[in-house]
């Protein structure tokens, strides 16, 4: 093989390995930015019951716009134990500082709702807040004596 033909194929084989790894890559950076409500420390009903509830969620720089996605998840137990039967209501309830709304939402944790697996992954449920673009304050709250948990960040 002479070497003109080894410098074609080593630059065709290079070509096709850059766009096997540019293809595989993301198209750009990430649409979103991560966000967290801090850890509440909640009664829980049920026998025995008590737990903590906290959020992690999205916001979209490149839209959508004044929306905020988050995951609830809260580890009800008794004495520590993972238990199905425990059950609270959380709320996210928040105030635009920049435009004075305010809102709020709630998702049901419990009684099984992590069913078969209750005992290795805390009860989880979904919100979608539409709370415009601005600086928001994010309040989670119960629907029993807990530990208050407030937090502020942007929403684009």
């Amino acid at each position: 093989m002479d070497a003109k033909h080894l410098r074609k194929m080593s630059a065709v084989a290079a070509a096709t390995a850059a766009l096997v790894i540019g293809a595989s890559a993301p198209a750009s950076a990430s649409n979103h930015l991560h966000v967290e409500l801090p850890l509440v420390t909640t009664a829980a009903h049920g026998l025995g019951c008590a737990g903590d509830v906290w959020a992690v969620g999205n916001v979209y720089p490149n839209g959508p716009h004044g929306q905020v996605d988050l995951q609830l998840k809260g580890w009800l137990k008794v004495f520590g134990v993972p238990a199905p039967w425990c059950s609270v209501t959380a709320t996210v309830h928040w105030r635009n500082l920049d435009t004075g709304a305010t809102g709020a939402a709630s998702d049901f944790l419990g009684d099984g709702n992590g069913f078969p697996f209750w005992w290795v992954a805390p009860q989880i449920g979904n919100l979608r807040l539409h709370t415009g673009p601005g600086r928001v304050e994010f309040t989670l709250a119960t629907d029993l004596p807990h530990t208050p948990s407030v937090t502020t960040f942007t929403v684009y």
